[in-house]
């Protein structure tokens, strides 16, 4: 029997991901429409702001040894961009990162066209640090909009008996 691994969580926290990006838009007040389109997961209008976005997430669990790191690929943010001119919207791309150790969930949303201006090139796209570090330099930047949810608490598993 091969050894693999059935969990659908990964999916799970990538439409968990787009929820929270929803949230994070209807509290800037605008109105927001999940789409399943490829290159884009929202599309987020507010008179006469009208975004499509693209959502990842990440999920580092606890103790983990992952860099603390996420590529954006070039290939993926061109999708964005080609969906968004074929309905005249402006691409924008959001990060989730969750960290459970540091109980942290922390979101970045930027415009696409200033991707370049302040993440690290790499050879397939561009390069998103946020050690602890590198968060406090990210919270800073003019050009990304950051929302952070602090102290996450998770019950105890009384369901298991």
């Amino acid at each position: 029997m091969r050894n693999f691994n059935p969990s659908r969580a990964s999916k799970q926290i990538g439409d968990f991901g787009e929820h929270l990006v929803t949230y994070d838009f209807i509290r800037k007040g605008y109105e927001v429409a999940l789409v399943d389109q490829v290159g884009a997961d929202l599309i987020c209008a507010k008179k006469e702001a009208r975004y499509a976005v693209s959502v990842k997430a990440r999920w580092f669990k606890n103790n983990s040894k992952e860099s603390k790191m996420f590529a954006v690929q070039k290939s993926h943010l061109e999708k964005l961009k080609y969906f968004s001119g074929i309905f005249n919207l402006k691409p924008v791309f959001s990060l989730l990162v969750c960290l459970s150790d540091e109980k942290i969930m922390f979101l970045m949303t930027i415009k696409v066209k200033n991707i370049p201006k302040v993440f690290e090139e790499i050879k397939a796209g561009y390069s998103i640090k946020f050690s602890e570090k590198n968060r406090k330099e990210l919270e800073k930047n003019p050009l990304i909009s950051i929302s952070m949810w602090e102290k996450e608490t998770i019950g105890d598993d009384i369901f298991s008996q």
